[in-house]
């Protein structure tokens, strides 16, 4: 069962250069939107120890609710600035986010209110601590989510029958979020919503999803705006990607355009976990980048016939492109270390990265 909240350091006056190494949080998963020169960074954060002191380990994170943590760069992403926590876990307990919050993403709209994106876990019981549901919520300046949906725009459970003729995989209804994964899989997927506006104005989402127990894909909704909030207006089949047999969680999808070349690009943190409970020694996670001329696919890898794992980045999984150059055909990436680096590194932001196309 998740454990009373450990305690959430208020926002700090000190700043970090060269990445983000946290003195009292574990930081992970990363999400960004840009507002003139200030670059806004979001992540999932929890503290490091408990509220009697006792040293939470990284391995144990899930046991303990976590927060969305808010930082912000005017150098692009060289130095950061810590605005605290702008997203707990619900105290309603019969809300679909009253276990946990997971991640999401923010955009800025026409009006300039931005669309926060993210994923709630509900409070079941000790078996079944992962059945996530897609929530949104409008914030005026991204420093507090502000008009949060009373209900989920997704959940597996109410939407079991609509997300399965859609062409997606849930294993069966009284398995959904249990801890044990799918029907010999890693756990359930349907978090963390990606929100990108098109050319013409619409509201696309995109979340990490499963085509069936092993195997991941990409979630794919248009989103309408309601009295009642940002909700979904068609579920479209899933994305599939060109490698995806070799990829059973395809989490924390990002999407980017070039209007240079008229390209798509996708990132997503890939893993190949096959079961809950494999060693960690056995799972590889990699950040993989995709490119595709309309926003369904067919997706293929950014280098074409070469793989789409994004060479030179270690332990790194989470990613946000926070800089794009199309012309120069280079971007800049940050991203959260896992808890597979070192002991110093493990769940810290690493610098801004630099990837060649």
């Amino acid at each position: 069962m998740t454990k009373p909240n450990p305690s959430i350091p208020p926002f700090s006056l000190s700043g970090y250069k060269d990445g983000i190494v946290h003195p009292t949080l574990w930081l992970w998963d990363s999400w960004t939107y840009k507002e003139g020169h200030q670059l806004h960074l979001y992540a999932l954060a929890l503290s490091r120890s408990a509220e009697d002191g006792t040293p939470i380990l990284p391995e144990h994170r899930n046991d303990y609710p976590f927060h969305i943590r808010h930082f912000e760069s005017s150098d692009k992403g060289e130095s950061w600035s810590d605005l605290g926590s702008v997203l707990t876990r619900s105290p309603d307990p019969d809300s679909y986010y009253s276990r946990n919050v997971w991640s999401g993403s923010a955009t800025r709209l026409p009006d300039n209110r931005k669309l926060m994106g993210f994923t709630g876990l509900r409070n079941l019981d000790e078996d079944h601590p992962f059945l996530q549901s897609i929530g949104f919520a409008i914030s005026s300046d991204g420093m507090a989510f502000e008009q949060i949906a009373q209900k989920p725009a997704s959940c597996p459970n109410r939407d079991y029958d609509a997300i399965i003729e859609a062409g997606y995989y849930l294993g069966p209804k009284d398995q959904l979020g249990h801890k044990d994964g799918e029907e010999g899989g890693p756990i359930l997927a349907w978090r963390d919503p990606y929100t990108f506006i098109d050319r013409d104005g619409v509201i696309h989402a995109f979340w990490s999803a499963k085509v069936s127990p092993k195997v991941g894909a990409i979630a794919h909704a248009t989103l309408i705006e309601t009295k009642a909030g940002f909700e979904i207006d068609t579920l479209h089949p899933p994305i599939t990607l060109p490698d995806a047999k070799s990829i059973t969680q395809a989490e924390v999808p990002k999407l980017y355009f070039d209007a240079l070349n008229d390209t798509y690009y996708m990132l997503i943190s890939a893993c190949d976990r096959l079961f809950e409970g494999q060693n960690d020694s056995e799972v590889t996670k990699t950040l993989r980048l995709y490119k595709a001329h309309n926003i369904r696919g067919p997706w293929v890898s950014y280098k074409d016939e070469h793989s789409p794992i994004i060479p030179g980045l270690p332990n790194m999984f989470g990613a946000s492109i926070i800089e794009t150059d199309f012309a120069a055909g280079q971007l800049k990436l940050i991203a959260p270390v896992t808890e597979c680096a070192s002991a110093e590194k493990q769940l810290t932001f690493a610098p801004v990265q630099t990837i060649n196309l």
